[in-house]
C-alpha cells in the first residue's frame, strides 16, 4: 500500500503501449463491491480466491502490466504464479516514504483512514516485516532510487535478454 504499484503500472503500460490491469479494481468492478466490502461480507478467503482467478487468467504470451494488491503475492503461491506468467517486480519502498504517501491519502483508504500517524507507522512496519520475504522473491527488486520509468523499462529488457 502506497508503494506506487498502480500509478507506476499505468505509466509503464502507456510507455510500453500495452494493457494495464489493477487486480483490486478489476475484482471490485466484477463483484460490484469495494475490496473492504468483500472482506466484510464474503471474507478474506473468498477475496483471495478471486485474486487467484485473475492471475490464472493472465496470458503469459500477451504483454500486460499488472498491479496487484499488496497481499496478493503472499497467498495461494501467487508470487510463484506471477513469475511464471511474466516478470514480477517489487517496488521496494522505505517505511518512511510509505508513511508520507499514506498520510496524504488516508481518507481514500478505509483500512487506514481511522489510524493516527503512530498507528499507521506501526502497521506499515508490521506489514512489511510479514510480507517482505515473499516480495523479495520477485524477479526484479527495485529500490526507490531505481523506480524511474526509464530505469524500470531498461531493467525489464535486461531481464528478458538474460532469461
Amino acid at each position: 500500500m502506497g508503494a506506487g504499484k498502480t500509478s507506476t503500472g499505468k505509466k509503464l503500460a502507456k510507455m510500453l503501449n500495452c494493457p494495464f490491469i489493477d487486480t483490486d479494481k478489476l475484482i471490485s468492478e466484477q463483484e460490484g463491491h469495494t475490496i473492504s466490502q468483500l472482506f466484510e461480507t464474503k471474507g478474506e478467503s473468498y477475496f483471495r480466491s478471486l485474486e487467484k482467478k485473475v492471475i490464472e487468467k493472465l496470458d503469459a504470451n500477451e504483454m500486460t502490466v499488472v498491479a496487484t494488491g499488496g497481499g496478493l503475492p503472499c497467498h495461494n503461491n501467487l508470487m510463484d504464479l506471477l513469475s511464471q506468467k511474466g516478470t514480477s517486480v517489487y517496488l521496494q519502498t522505505k517505511p518512511s516514504t510509505l508513511l508520507l504517501r499514506l498520510k496524504e491519502g488516508k481518507s481514500k483508504r478505509p483500512l487506514i483512514s481511522k489510524l493516527n500517524d503512530d498507528e499507521l507507522a506501526a502497521l506499515i512496519v508490521k506489514m512489511l516485516s510479514e510480507r517482505e520475504e515473499i516480495y523479495l522473491k520477485a524477479e526484479l527488486v527495485l529500490s526507490e532510487a531505481e523506480q524511474k520509468l526509464e530505469n524500470i523499462i531498461f531493467r525489464l529488457h535486461q531481464h528478458q535478454k538474460n532469461s
